[in-house]
């Protein structure tokens, strides 16, 4: 029988809680490590306009314009334009933006898939006619500062 019953639950309680906390800072510490071959990314908004209007449905994506920022396993940034021609960038996750660099820019806009059609069955066609799918033909470029901040529009004839 233990002499102090309470004791006993109490040395319990602070074991869990030690064998809590190094899994957690165990856990801290291993999850910074993860992710240590990743580029510092930059928040990063901009708009896409067509002649004069939203270009809501487009996807920018952005090319580093120097073949030696070309790594392999670097995530290329991209973007989905909303209805107020706005795009946030995201390299890794949603939203967390584009490293600090100069960049070729592609966009795609494809037609909006028919109400019921199977999008794996139809090939849709790009809207801007291809004119600027291909970065190294587009002629639109962008540099994303440290820090990050808004890309000056891309205005589209």
């Amino acid at each position: 029988m233990l002499a102090n019953p309470t004791a006993g639950g109490r040395s319990f309680v602070r074991g869990a809680l030690y064998f809590w906390c190094l899994g957690v800072s165990t856990a801290g510490v291993i999850g910074c490590g993860a992710h240590s071959d990743r580029e510092q990314v930059y928040p990063v908004t901009g708009k896409v306009m067509v002649h004069g209007a939203p270009a809501a449905g487009a996807r920018i994506s952005y090319y580093p314009a120097a073949e030696s920022a070309n790594r392999t396993g670097m995530a290329l940034p991209f973007g989905d334009v909303d209805s107020e021609g706005v795009y946030h960038l995201q390299s890794y996750v949603p939203g967390d933006g584009a490293p600090a660099g100069e960049y070729r820019v592609a966009i795609t806009w494809l037609e909006p898939l028919p109400p019921g059609a199977n999008p794996e069955q139809m090939t849709r066609k790009d809207r801007l006619v291809g004119k600027y799918s291909d970065p190294d033909k587009s002629k639109l470029t962008a540099k994303v500062e440290k820090g990050g901040g808004e890309i000056p529009p891309f205005e589209l004839p």
